[in-house]
């Protein structure tokens, strides 16, 4: 399905197996934007861009998904692309969906 926003660029990165899912960001047309799949292993849901801003300055920004009750294999594969994109700028911004359970009372 096409995902067609007026004024607006979308990126986005279809789950490959199962029905439904997948991941996707949208950025104005005013920004200069550029996808970035040299960050993608290819075994997260994810999907990276490259923000260029009039100061010449470049951001990363990834959307990441990480099913419930997956494996910890795929923790490992999301730390590969986090410390990939960390080493190819010095602003990155990452969000999305973790599904990490977190015991907020002992902390």
């Amino acid at each position: 399905w096409e995902l067609n926003i007026q004024g607006y660029m979308s990126y986005r990165k279809d789950r490959q197996v199962g029905r439904g899912g997948g991941v996707a960001l949208l950025v104005r047309n005013e920004i200069q934007s550029l996808a970035r799949v040299d960050i993608e292993t290819g075994d997260v849901e994810s999907v990276w861009i490259e923000l260029r801003n009039c100061k010449g300055t470049n951001t990363l920004m990834g959307r990441i998904y990480r099913p419930p009750n997956s494996f910890l294999d795929i923790g490992r594969k999301l730390n590969q692309e986090l410390k990939f994109a960390c080493r190819k700028s010095n602003a990155v911004i990452v969000m999305g969906d973790f599904n990490l359970q977190v015991d907020w009372e002992n902390q």
